[in-house]
């Protein structure tokens, strides 16, 4: 449950990642037209809200069109973390429940920034957010991609499993998956920073 926790967690700070340094979306932002109607500084972004509990799982459709769906609090409760992103100018927030389950290198990296009543809980829950500047990635150059045939395609997949398997047995989820992309993000974020905002969160959190 931990490394899954883990996992959960550096998947979305690697989509994050990704996203900004694609050359395609990269490319779709300096149009002139989509420069003008949003600004220069347009950017497509992501915001990620984890949270972990139960859930009921069941088909909703028809006999043309069937989607899954999930039924639980929790699920609204997941919906609010993310939409606090906005309220909180930030990129991924989990809350008390997945940070709980992480092991305790992911959940240092990961900081509380509120405990507040959101909907679907009856009890504050604490928000922790996982710090990342996108603005210092740069864009990646494009690569000519290559045809595959069959043989090709068994062969990645049997790297992609070795990989995975690799991943899950891994001791350090985090420290493998922080690659120099990852770094770049964090580098700004010091240990200054986080003494700082942790004396003001504690004082907030007192009412002083």
């Amino acid at each position: 449950r931990a490394r899954l926790a883990d996992m959960s967690i550096t998947a979305f700070m690697r989509m994050l990642a990704e996203v900004h340094q694609s050359h395609v979306l990269a490319r779709y932002r300096a149009h002139p037209g989509l420069q003008q109607r949003l600004g220069s500084s347009f950017r497509v972004d992501l915001s990620f809200g984890l949270h972990l509990g139960w859930a009921v799982e069941g088909a909703v459709g028809s006999e043309f069109k069937i989607d899954a769906s999930y039924l639980s609090p929790n699920v609204s409760i997941a919906e609010s973390v993310e939409k606090a992103t906005r309220v909180y100018s930030v990129s991924i927030i989990a809350s008390e429940t997945v940070i709980g389950a992480c092991t305790a290198g992911v959940a240092e990296k990961c900081r509380l920034i509120d405990k507040v009543v959101i909907r679907g809980s009856r009890e504050p829950l604490e928000l922790h957010c996982l710090d990342l500047d996108v603005s210092r990635l740069a864009v990646r150059k494009p690569v000519q991609l290559e045809c595959w045939n069959v043989r090709q395609r068994f062969k990645a997949r049997q790297l992609m499993e070795v990989q995975k398997q690799r991943k899950l047995l891994a001791m350090d989820v985090f420290k493998q998956e922080c690659s120099k992309d990852v770094m770049m993000m964090r580098h700004c974020f010091t240990a200054d920073f986080f003494q700082l905002f942790n004396m003001g969160y504690q004082n907030y959190s007192e009412g002083e």
